[in-house]
């Protein structure tokens, strides 16, 4: 039974550039490897509720038959799908990996918008493992409690990869590295 509650572990990398096979997609295994690589990072502080997923209702137009007033087809979009929430306590350089501009141990400078994309990555509390191979993160820097924390909305784009949804979810027992 999936409930995703609440976000327990979240992350971020490079975006996925493959697969191992197309026919299977993205597998926990190689979920479990990204978190192991040392480039990963591990979002340590995320402020109180401010954790959200949210999926948008599709945009539904109906065409309706003149003749006789019923409606004989449909059109809909998807809703957008994203993955927001606010960096309590954060350094220079999660700063600009997420902001963008440039940063140096004791400082921080805004720089030309460049879009920036990453891998995002997030485990709910009862063991489900959210994954945007490739999001489209808009940061800022937003008052939160009388603190500034970095608000980060994460959208998840196609990835250009054959077999490698734009979103996969993970039930934690699929994230393990196999022996060997």
């Amino acid at each position: 039974m999936i409930t995703a509650v609440e976000i327990d572990e979240l992350y971020y990398a490079e975006p996925i550039k493959t697969v191992a096979a197309a026919a299977t997609g993205l597998t926990g295994a190689e979920v479990a490897a990204i978190l192991k690589n040392a480039a990963t990072k591990r979002v340590k502080n995320v402020h109180g509720d401010t954790y959200q997923y949210e999926e948008a209702e599709a945009s539904v137009t109906r065409y309706k038959n003149a003749l006789t007033g019923e409606y004989y087809r449909e059109t809909s979009e998807p809703g957008e799908v994203k993955i927001n929430f606010t960096i309590g306590e954060y350094d220079y350089a999660t700063k600009a990996d997420l902001q963008g501009g440039k940063a140096a141990e004791k400082n921080w400078e805004r720089g030309k918008y460049k879009p920036i994309h990453k891998c995002v990555i997030g485990k709910t509390k009862d063991g489900v493992y959210v994954v945007f191979p490739k999001a489209a993160i808009n940061a800022r820097g937003s008052n939160t409690d009388k603190a500034v924390g970095l608000a980060v909305s994460a959208v998840p784009l196609s990835t250009g990869v054959d077999g490698l949804a734009s979103e996969k979810w993970f039930d934690e027992s699929e994230v393990v590295v196999p022996e060997g």
